[in-house]
Formats: C-alpha cells, structure tokens, sequence
C-alpha cells in the first residue's frame, strides 16, 4: 500500500505543478469523447444506415378466426397495401411458423411490403 500511496502522491504533485498540461490533456480527452458521442463513429461499422424502404406490416385478428377467413382478410390486405403507388409488390404470412419460435398466435397475418 506504501508502494501505491507513494506512486498516488508523486503523479498528484506533478499534476497540480503542471496543471495547464493536466487541464490541456482533460480537455483534448473531452473533446474527443464529445466527438466520438456526436459524430457518428462510434457504432457507425457495426449498424450501417439502412433505407431500403421496406416494411414489415403484422396484422392481429380476433383469436376466434379461422384459417380461410384469415386467409381472405389477408389477400384483402393485400389488395389494399398494393393500391398504394408507391408499392409494387406485397406478400403475407398467415399463422405462425412451425419452429415455434415467434410467440404470435395462429391469428397472426404478416406482410412485406417492399
């Protein structure tokens, strides 16, 4: 603990006789967190920006509807998510997946509209 206490006092005394150095580093290490938060490259390489201008649409139905009502609610989705001039194709999943891993129910209805 002597060694450390001995070490902790010599870096403090040189850091309060050189304190326009010790202030000039802080700022510099500020600067550049504040640059690193604000500028975007942090995260930058790992999220890159997406805008492919697709969604995903999930549609909730009553839990009492069954499979060909879904299904006809569904193309009416369909139908109606087309219309748009802005969408040139839709597709759609009724139910949910085999694998049991989505947590959606059977009345689930879910579209892609690129």
């Amino acid at each position: 603990m002597e060694f450390l206490k001995t070490r902790y006092r010599d870096a403090a005394r040189w850091a309060i006789e050189h304190r326009f150095v010790t202030v000039g580093v802080a700022a510099i290490g500020l600067a550049g967190a504040l640059y690193l938060v604000v500028g975007g490259v942090i995260g930058s390489e790992f999220l890159p920006h997406l805008d492919e201008g697709a969604l995903w649409v999930r549609g909730t139905l009553a839990s009492s509807t069954g499979p060909s009502e879904a299904i006809r609610l569904s193309n009416q989705a369909r139908i109606l998510l087309c219309s748009f001039p802005e969408v040139p194709q839709c597709t759609s999943q009724v139910g949910r997946p085999d694998d049991g891993t989505d947590t959606a129910g059977f009345f689930n209805t879910e579209y892609f509209v690129t």
